[in-house]
């Protein structure tokens, strides 16, 4: 493999030095004069990906992960262990969790009332479409609805096996619909039980090559290796780049990314409804919303906690048949993406967050992605970046024509895109959705195998109605 020095970059040695012995601390109990806590009450969950911890420290072993809204009960509210963590007892979580004698977690995330996202105030929404297994997002343009919503984004994604739900396994099978709201983001997200490894996680192996193939992302030298020094987990980076969590009562149901990289495009997409792949397995995934990694660093870079991810099931069509808002196609997005779960995605906030200048990060990307071995100073900020790429989103809408679930077998219709995954016969689709507008006309889920959660006293926005719009 041939090296390749990069200009200002200069090569230095790493020296090893040995470590001191490191002491044991046992926990420190804080004994409260007033308990901030009630071991009466229960305290709701504030994040997502909140870790439960079989001692009282950053060294306890993690259980497990609680969802925003989770309920819990403090067990001896009047010791704080380490100044931050308490014991508790678990109330209420679809999450899974290893059972022990003793659950612990930061007080940091521990709230006496729900968190509730539901007034949305913001610029931007999600409707994914499981029927046609299409993301958009949408801009609200006129919050009085004076005007219909404008497209910025549409793409293809995968949605859950078409399976009935286990009732001891809700959530497993066919994407449940409803309205949702944003909690919270993670990169690089790993499920608690370590089935799917982190796409990318300081010392896991390499991560597979632009271009590999789908066997390389299953394959064991792609996984970590657990304590007796076995590969471990089934399928290496299932959740991609970013995931984001919904609430209320998501079933563990997430919108997030996939194998493989940025420059793959939607190459992991497509093929899970190719018919050799549905012949032997069903490729689809467990519920979720899977998106090309492109995709969802782009929503990630445009909504945050509180904006609407709406799931539909619906005929779609358009409400403008001129296209007057969409003059253009495509819009070009330029990403870097880094090793730094903080940092953002795009291109010019990267750039300044590193503080790095364009010139040096062309020419590292240049001479990497050429195949040269990077020669770089170890403190070097480009040590970080582990793709750089330009995305090409789709901002034209293009309504996707629905076949009569009465002509569809199981099998056809999980090939290509019928418009119709879960071959609901045509007496129970109601309403259309408009996917130039982002709105609906006498909408309404079907409900004779698919199934509603998220806000149970709204189906969808009250602004999405198009009888509401005031031309």
């Amino acid at each position: 493999m041939k090296k390749t020095l990069l200009p200002l970059i200069l090569l230095t040695s790493v020296i090893g030095f040995p470590l001191a012995k490191a002491q044991v601390q046992l926990p420190v109990t804080t004994p409260i004069a007033t308990p901030i806590f009630n071991e009466a009450t229960t305290y709701f969950i504030s994040s997502n990906s909140v870790r439960i911890r079989s001692a009282p420290d950053n060294t306890g072993k993690t259980l497990g992960e609680l969802s925003l809204n989770d309920t819990v009960k403090i067990i001896n509210p009047s010791v704080i262990y380490n100044q931050k963590y308490v014991e508790i007892s678990i109330a209420h979580t679809y999450d899974p969790i290893v059972k022990s004698e003793k659950y612990f977690v930061s007080t940091e995330f521990l709230s006496p009332k729900i968190v509730d996202y539901k007034d949305f105030v913001g610029k931007y929404f999600v409707v994914v479409n499981i029927a046609t297994e299409t993301i958009r997002l949408y801009e609200r343009v006129c919050a009085d609805n004076s005007c219909p919503n404008k497209m910025v984004m549409e793409s293809e994604v995968v949605v859950g096996e078409d399976i009935d739900h286990p009732k001891e396994e809700k959530g497993k099978g066919r994407s449940i619909l409803g309205s949702y709201r944003v909690t919270g983001w993670s990169k690089f997200y790993q499920d608690p039980e370590g089935h799917y490894p982190a796409w990318y996680k300081d010392g896991y192996p390499a991560i597979p090559e632009i271009d590999s193939s789908w066997s390389e992302w299953f394959s064991k030298k792609a996984m970590p290796l657990d304590k007796d020094g076995k590969p471990e987990g089934k399928m290496r980076g299932a959740f991609g780049w970013y995931t984001a969590f919904v609430e209320p009562e998501p079933f563990g149901q997430w919108t997030h990314g996939t194998l493989g990289w940025g420059e793959d495009k939607d190459k992991y997409i497509k093929r899970v409804k190719k018919p050799l792949i549905n012949v032997v397995s069903d490729p689809r995934s467990s519920g979720c919303t899977r998106n090309n990694n492109e995709a969802i660093a782009f929503l990630r870079q445009m909504i945050d906690v509180g904006a609407p991810i709406i799931k539909i099931y619906a005929k779609e069509e358009v409400l403008d048949p001129t296209y007057s808002q969409y003059p253009n196609a495509t819009a070009e997005w330029k990403y870097v993406l880094t090793k730094n779960r903080n940092h953002a995605v795009d291109h010019s906030e990267v750039v300044k967050s590193l503080g790095i200048s364009e010139a040096d990060l062309d020419a590292f990307w240049v001479a990497k992605r050429a195949g040269g071995e990077m020669i770089l100073d170890p403190k070097s900020p480009l040590n970080q970046i582990i793709e750089v790429g330009t995305y090409e989103r789709d901002t034209h809408p293009d309504a996707i024509e629905y076949t009569p679930g009465e002509k569809l077998n199981k099998f056809n219709r999980k090939v290509g895109r019928k418009g119709n995954v879960y071959g609901i016969k045509s007496n129970e689709m109601h309403g259309k959705f408009y996917v130039d507008a982002g709105m609906l006309e006498e909408y309404a889920h079907p409900n004779s195998v698919l199934e509603v959660s998220g806000f149970s006293d709204e189906m969808t926005p009250p602004w999405m109605a198009v009888s509401l719009l005031r031309k």
